[in-house]
């Protein structure tokens, strides 16, 4: 997992693995171009990895915003009962 915090989504693209390291990971012939060789098995199996770890991230960035707003909502409620 990445460390730090991630606040836009193009940090969140940029902190997700390579595609091509993914493959090499898998064992997955992945090449720079063509790649009609590859199963769709092969395929899902590298997206998957991949998108799996953005919806993660993703829910966490969503989780992070929502505290970071219920926290200044309070403030501001306490604020204004003053």
């Amino acid at each position: 997992m990445v460390k730090g915090k991630i606040d836009t989504m193009q940090e969140l693209n940029a902190a997700l693995p390579n595609k091509h390291e993914v493959a090499e990971e898998l064992g997955i012939p992945l090449d720079q171009g063509h790649n009609s060789e590859l199963t769709t098995s092969q395929v899902g199996k590298i997206g998957g990895r991949i998108g799996g770890q953005k919806v993660k991230m993703m829910i966490e960035m969503a989780e992070e915003q929502m505290a970071e707003n219920s926290a200044a909502e309070a403030a501001e409620a306490s604020n204004h009962k003053q």
